[in-house]
């Protein structure tokens, strides 16, 4: 008999049932109503969309506000999920009104029926209502991946990102909300765009703030090139790509340029007033005659429950090259070739490498052709050298896979299509930490934010409760830092690194990849951007992005400006103010602006203080920007931590990280070794067409003594002889069939896998033990096994987790 009191019996735990706040509670009448009012609110804007689109009063697609719209194109799933977003966007507002005006009350009993301190605190718990009986959530969309259980023995990721946390499946999944560092400042607390001063004023115009605070000065980098630029965008694409709300039928474009176009053309329109004595654009609209404003478009909202508006992230959160593969399955499937594991392509018509596949259905593409560029991200035929690295990294793909084909005959389509995604998944994640991340923070900067890579053997960091997200004000702020590093012209460069005239000015570039079809154009611009420096990262951004971005040649004054936009973009997402984040990240908060003086030098400070009323009103985009950098690196502190913080989490939640050791889906120890050695400089060597000389740190400005160029043959690579499946595995003098484990020594046991053996050590306690009975004496000394397992040690290449350090050895 056992005692029902005892430990054997477990009493049921009602905890995961439990509420944040056991004092709200919501009638089903009172959640009714404010669903179905709110779906009659959502209901008129949609007939405000039909009528703009009967009326033709939407944007053309060729048009800078066109263009704008097609670099932050909503997928068909980011549109479903907004109609249920805004449905809970204006139910949560309903709640708040009500409980500021003291109405939250039950209409069945007119009793309060809520007892939060403050607002933050009914916020906080607005997500927590059940709406199963109220509301139909969507929770799978066209091309999903949603099933369950997760198969925890794939070594594959899946295209969206879904299982990578089995524990919480959903997590860093793409078409999911972005989450937070700090709570929105809404103006309306739910999610009506950051609007005013803590004084209460306006807060000041975008694109006054960044007609002062971030002219077009050039201040080339002394170390770092161009390159350095181009990778952040391709990485940025990686992991953040945030919609905007478009029209009625179709893709048709809300037309936002007129001044008051959030009342008179759609709520979600956002535009930036142009202020007084603009030094480029006019005070009226020459065609128009109306005030001159540029055109915003809010974000898609995406979250699925009441509380805050968040914004929505449509590509997968994890560093998955899905810029290569796409995010959800359709995109994946129409870049398959599905023969011999490669991708689509188009072949070069002056007999070179393959270019991208082609897209003749993008209706933002300004070619002459009407044919834009086809990549796993739909932003890479932006600009041309955006669209020349995707080149390079699709050509690696496809000739990864060619190679894998030769040394495995025997492999399908798709075992082939996996394992070259796999690997080139893991060299995006190398260079990122190895090459890229070190320049952006200094090596200071990587150890301090846990960011260094192992040098050998597996990382054991992974974390099953770490959510690797996007959070917003990365997304929305801090990593558009790379606007201030970009040149106004890419220069091409011939195969001795000599300037090819004309460059390739971005103006007449934008979402225009024609220039990329002449012969050599790719290495060209390559070369170019291995040996142009970037700008150095500060308050100034070149004009060609911030007066003509996406511009129509044909009509004056039609440019946008990117820094303006964003500073508005972080307002309409709710981003608190640059001093909140000094706060988050351990500095200081500035009491005044005098406060700012030891991160920003003093003529900043100047013109911030001018332009804002008070030190908290500091929009964090500018803030971050003006910073001066971090010793060795390229941002300054702030930035710095909020993108630490990201990496950090891009690595520590990721269960495929290249470097984990979880032993179904980690690589082997040389597999791990080769991966190793690839660089950017390799992956140039390998797919461009003639070039033959490069540096081998092609972040870096090519230096005589520090950083020469030479030989793509001297240049590491990596050996896919580690991939080739066998039948057995060869240790020392010992063979062992596939699936066999054999004990090589008293301290060592190797089991054979297809890709080559994993060898793993025994506690040293074990050692002693079995060096005993191996060596058939009755009693033997430490040294014994040490020397036994020396001898083993040094016979190996590598031996998962190695003998306890009191042996000596590694």
């Amino acid at each position: 008999m056992t005692a029902c009191s005892g430990e054997v019996i477990k009493n049921m735990d009602l905890t995961p049932w439990s509420t944040s706040n056991p004092h709200f509670i919501v009638s089903g009448s009172l959640l009714a109503d404010s669903v179905a009012r709110a779906k009659r609110d959502v209901h008129k804007i949609l007939q405000q969309e039909i009528d703009l689109w009967e009326q033709r009063r939407t944007a053309d697609p060729l048009s800078p506000v066109g263009t704008a719209f097609g670099f932050n194109r909503p997928k068909r799933q980011a549109a479903e999920i907004a109609n249920t977003s805004l449905v809970l966007q204006f139910a949560s507002a309903r709640f708040v009104n009500s409980f500021l005006q003291g109405q939250l009350q039950d209409q069945e009993s007119g009793r309060s029926i809520v007892a939060p301190r403050d607002l933050r605190e009914l916020m906080a718990v607005l997500p927590n209502v059940d709406l199963s009986d109220t509301l139909e959530i969507p929770r799978v969309f066209r091309c999903d991946e949603q099933t369950l259980p997760c198969d925890h023995t794939s070594r594959y990721r899946s295209t969206t990102g879904w299982c990578n946390n089995l524990r919480h499946p959903e997590w860093g999944k793409s078409l999911r909300a972005f989450v937070r560092l700090l709570p929105p400042a809404y103006h309306d607390g739910v999610g009506s765009p950051r609007a005013m001063s803590v004084t209460g004023q306006p807060l000041p115009s975008p694109r006054l703030i960044s007609v002062s605070v971030h002219p077009d000065t050039s201040r080339p980098h002394v170390r770092y090139s161009l390159m350095f630029m181009q990778y952040a965008q391709l990485l940025d694409h990686d992991l953040t790509h945030t919609p905007v709300n478009k029209g009625f039928v179709g893709e048709s474009i809300l037309d936002c340029q007129p001044c008051d176009a959030m009342t008179t053309v759609h709520p979600e329109c956002f535009p930036i007033p142009v202020p007084e004595d603009d030094p480029y654009f006019p005070k009226v609209n020459i065609t128009t005659g109306k005030p001159m404003c540029i055109p915003v478009t809010r974000s898609m909202p995406g979250q699925l429950t009441l509380g805050y508006r968040e914004q929505l992230n449509q590509v997968t959160a994890y560093i998955d090259s899905s810029f290569v593969y796409g995010s959800d399955v359709c995109e994946t499937n129409i870049l398959r070739s599905f023969t011999g594991g490669k991708l689509n392509v188009t072949k070069n018509a002056v007999r070179g490498k393959p270019l991208l596949p082609q897209i003749t259905t993008h209706p933002e593409c300004k070619s002459s052709s009407k044919v834009c560029f086809r990549a796993g991200d739909a932003r890479a035929s932006e600009q041309p050298g955006l669209a020349a690295l995707h080149t390079l990294f699709l050509r690696e793909h496809n000739r990864l896979a060619d190679a894998l084909a030769t040394l495995n005959p025997h492999w399908g389509d798709e075992k082939l299509y996996q394992t070259v995604r796999r690997i080139l998944s893991a060299i995006t994640q190398h260079i990122t930490y190895r090459e890229f991340l070190p320049r952006l923070f200094g090596w200071d900067g990587i150890n301090r934010h846990g960011l260094t890579l192992q040098t050998e053997g597996y990382y054991q960091g992974y974390d099953a409760d770490c959510d690797a997200t996007i959070v917003n004000e990365f997304a929305s702020a801090a990593f558009r830092f790379g606007h201030s590093l970009l040149r106004p012209t890419l220069l091409r460069m011939d195969e001795d690194y000599g300037e090819k005239k004309p460059g390739v000015r971005l103006r007449d570039t934008f979402f225009n990849p024609e220039v990329l079809y002449q012969s050599g154009m790719v290495d060209e611009l390559i070369r170019g951007l291995a040996a142009t420096p970037m700008e150095t990262l500060d308050q100034f951004i070149t004009s060609e992005v911030t007066n003509h971005l996406f511009e129509d040649r044909r009509m004056p004054y039609s440019g946008m400006d990117l820094a303006a936009i964003n500073i508005q973009r972080a307002r309409d997402h709710g981003i608190p103010g640059y001093n909140e984040y000094r706060v988050w990240c351990n500095m200081t908060r500035a009491r005044d602006f005098d406060d700012l003086k030891r991160e920003i030098s003093f003529p900043l400070v100047e013109r911030l203080r001018r332009l804002y009323v008070n030190v908290d009103d500091i929009d964090l985009f500018p803030g971050g920007l003006a910073e001066t950098p971090l010793m060795g690196g390229v941002v300054g502190p702030t930035f710095a931590c909020i993108i630490g913080h990201q990496f950090r989490l891009l690595r520590r939640c990721d269960r495929f990280w290249y470097e984990n050791d979880d032993p179904l889906v980690r690589f082997t120890d040389a597999q791990l070794a080769e991966i190793r050695k690839m660089t950017l400089s390799r992956l140039v060597c390998n797919n461009c067409d003639h070039v033959t000389k490069i540096q081998r740190s092609l972040l870096d400005l090519a230096d005589p003594f520090l950083n020469p160029r030479v030989s793509c043959s001297s240049v590491p690579s990596l050996d896919l002889e580690h991939w080739k499946e066998r039948l057995s595995c060869t240790v020392g003098h010992t063979t062992i069939d596939v699936g066999s484990a054999e004990r090589i020594s008293p301290c060592v046991m190797c089991t054979c896998t297809t890709e080559g053996p994993i060898c793993q050590s025994l506690k040293i306690g074990n050692c002693f033990n079995l060096a005993r009975s191996f060596s058939h004496a009755a009693v033997l000394g430490d040294h014994v096994c040490k020397v036994q397992c020396a001898f083993v040690f040094r016979a190996l290449p590598r031996v998962v987790d190695p003998v306890d350090n009191q042996l000596g050895f590694s």
